[in-house]
């Protein structure tokens, strides 16, 4: 049986503390993320103290930096990280979990991305945006290119929902073209018509569901009201809206990259736009490089 619990104070803070339960890091990063989640919800059903509230609860992510390793890592009721700490090790051939018992399916290095909800204050964490970038970089540049291979390896792992959203977090470090470069690479190499043509379980459609927004150059921010902005595959596509429809075009070379992003005719900021504005009859442009 797995122990179970919310969050317990560490020297002045709040976390899941690995004494406590198995799978302490993964659940502290995913019940901060439902959090984030619930504090939006209050906030427009006009709760406002409730919004508060769980917006600070879903900050508790943060606890379990160590800002010595650069990796989320369990901790201790005395606020100590854990000492056994090997960021490449894959839970599937740590038998005796001796490493990865605080993770669930993946390795500390996959899960170190895990916080699609506050992207800004994640990178926040890192030593800097460079590094942040460099080494989100080398997370996709390491990983097997084979598709469903027998491990899932330590890097990039489009199989499983911890970073499968990771390659849109170069958008937020102000580098979309490298998202760019990584969601086309997984929708070359992760995908194909095979029996074995997804690089993982598809939990409840998700791998799916990933491959049809990338490939339309939106990617849903879960827990929230807004897409990323990506690159696209098609020159066009029509996706219906309820009564209305949403029109996605491509100008220019389609291999090439991203110039700007249009929706409606304005541009787009951040690489990010709100549901509101692709629904009603909306146009979502792309215009690629010439």
């Amino acid at each position: 049986m797995k122990k179970q619990g919310r969050y317990r104070a560490v020297s002045g803070r709040s976390a899941h503390l690995a004494e406590d339960m198995d799978e302490a890091v993964s659940k502290t990063l995913e019940y901060a993320w439902a959090d984030d989640a619930i504090s939006r919800l209050a906030g427009a059903l006009g709760y406002k103290d409730d919004e508060k509230l769980f917006r600070e609860h879903s900050r508790f992510y943060r606890n379990v930096w160590n800002p010595g390793t650069q990796y989320f890592q369990p901790r201790m009721g005395d606020g100590a990280f854990q000492k056994k700490f090997k960021p490449l090790q894959l839970s599937y051939t740590d038998w005796d979990e001796e490493y990865t018992d605080d993770y669930v399916e993946g390795s500390a290095l996959q899960w170190r991305y895990a916080v699609p909800f506050d992207a800004q204050g994640l990178i926040s964490l890192f030593r800097d945006k460079k590094y942040f970038v460099d080494e989100l970089n080398d997370f996709f540049a390491k990983s097997d290119p084979s598709l469903n291979a027998w491990t899932p390896g330590s890097y990039y792992w489009q199989g499983n929902e911890p970073d499968i959203h990771s390659a849109y977090l170069f958008n937020e470090a102000g580098r979309p073209d490298l998202t760019q470069k990584w969601v086309r690479w997984i929708l070359k190499n992760k995908y194909d018509t095979s029996y074995v043509g997804l690089d993982g379980n598809d939990d409840g459609a998700t791998l799916s569901a990933w491959y049809i927004f990338s490939s339309l150059g939106l990617y849903p921010q879960a827990g929230s009201d807004s897409y990323w902005t990506g690159v696209p595959l098609f020159r066009e596509a029509i996706v219906k809206t309820g009564k209305d429809t949403l029109r996605i075009v491509a100008t220019g070379d389609v291999n090439g990259r991203v110039d700007e992003v249009l929706v409606n005719g304005k541009k787009v900021k951040n690489n990010k736009v709100s549901h509101s504005d692709l629904t009603g009859g909306a146009e979502l442009k792309f215009e690629m490089e010439k």
